[in-house]
């Protein structure tokens, strides 16, 4: 670890909310299931039974039970991993050598991360135990930006950058890239800096394999406003209080 500050941590519950989400979030299962509890009589808010789960309570004031034991709020983690090759983004998985959850402590392996890096890839995953941040990181109507590093054989040409930019189909797929610029490249490999919007799976190998140029070396140097920065491979970090409200 290297930077493990409190900031990372939020009890996320300081402003009144409906209450079938505070149970959802203080782990009593999903939303239909936490009203179906509601709707049974088995939950009080304040000493009083309530059957309305659209009623909002405020964790830090009003104390909620579930068949008179309290519920508390769970706390969110919100974390910056960077991801060396050779880990798989799986909890468990008998064909993988290793995961990404042996490079955290053993209280967070809980935690889901936004979007996966394959195995043969390295960079900046965004993991969290809140599954609504999660959802603004990763789902396509929000369009957050990820910015990659890559290495292809070869010395793509104009015209297949254009290609790339335009779109390919796979898989019956349309997969392109948002933005290329190219970096410094060798007599046998060439290296891009590109822009996704979306991030389908293995999208960047998928799209250069088309094209006739396999992705040599591929890293993930940012998402939205957040970049790796200095942060060292294998090692990971909580999110400033600043980090997490860009999502």
């Amino acid at each position: 670890m290297v930077d493990s500050s409190a900031a990372g941590k939020s009890a996320h519950h300081k402003r009144p909310v409906r209450l079938n989400a505070f149970l959802a979030s203080a782990g009593l299962g999903s939303r239909r299931s936490v009203e179906a509890l509601i709707r049974a009589g088995t939950i009080a808010v304040n000493g009083r039974m309530v059957c309305d789960f659209g009623i909002r309570v405020n964790p830090e004031r009003d104390v909620v039970t579930c068949d008179g034991r309290r519920v508390q709020p769970q706390l969110f983690r919100y974390v910056m991993l960077h991801k060396p090759c050779g880990y798989t983004c799986t909890r468990r998985d008998p064909h993988a050598r290793h995961t990404i959850y042996e490079l955290l402590p053993s209280g967070m392996r809980h935690i889901a991360h936004a979007g996966r890096l394959d195995e043969d890839s390295k960079g900046l995953l965004l993991l969290s135990n809140d599954g609504a941040w999660l959802n603004r990181v990763v789902h396509p109507r929000y369009e957050t930006r990820k910015i990659y590093d890559v290495e292809v054989q070869g010395r793509p040409s104009h015209a297949a950058l254009a290609k790339a930019l335009q779109g390919v189909r796979s898989r019956g797929e349309w997969l392109k890239v948002e933005g290329i610029e190219r970096l410094a490249g060798s007599g046998s490999s060439d290296r891009f800096r590109l822009v996704l919007r979306e991030g389908r799976n293995r999208e960047i190998r998928r799209i250069f394999g088309i094209l006739g140029h396999p992705v040599v070396r591929l890293e993930r140097i940012a998402i939205g406003d957040l970049h790796l920065g200095s942060l060292q491979a294998g090692k990971w970090r909580d999110l400033t209080v600043e980090e997490i409200a860009k999502f």
